[in-house]
């Protein structure tokens, strides 16, 4: 059942997903969940529909990560079509723009403190007891 829902309401970002995901098949690839985890060489993560990507390591060395980005295929789920508007713009837009790093290192703000963050990490840990 949730494979359907990865096929059709979540489709957009599951056709990214998976085409990054072919182009990193040389990294290695593990299950989590109803998602596909590739750890790939960069120091972020993201996630679109099914297909999380993470940090090397991460499923041993960084569990709560893994979660999180679980968490935004939980969001997918919720949001379809519109999950890559309203959950991943404003979260890439949260991650790399140097005017909010600056922010966040000069105030001390969490990187989770905003809403795509703060809930992904919240139905991560929900949906993995």
């Amino acid at each position: 059942m949730l494979w359907i829902l990865h096929l059709t309401w979540c489709g957009l970002q599951n056709l990214v997903g998976a085409v990054l995901c072919l182009c990193l098949r040389h990294c290695p690839h593990t299950r989590y969940r109803a998602a596909i985890v590739t750890q790939w060489r960069r120091r972020d993560g993201l996630s679109l529909g099914a297909f999380l990507f993470v940090p090397e390591g991460t499923p041993v060395q960084n569990p709560a990560l893994l979660r999180h980005e679980y968490g935004h295929t939980i969001q997918s789920f919720f949001l379809g079509p519109w999950y890559l508007l309203l959950i991943g713009l404003p979260s890439m837009i949260w991650a790399k723009l140097p005017c909010f790093r600056r922010l966040r290192r000069e105030r001390g703000i969490s990187y989770y403190a905003v809403y795509p963050e703060n809930w992904a990490t919240r139905l991560g840990d929900r949906f993995s007891e």
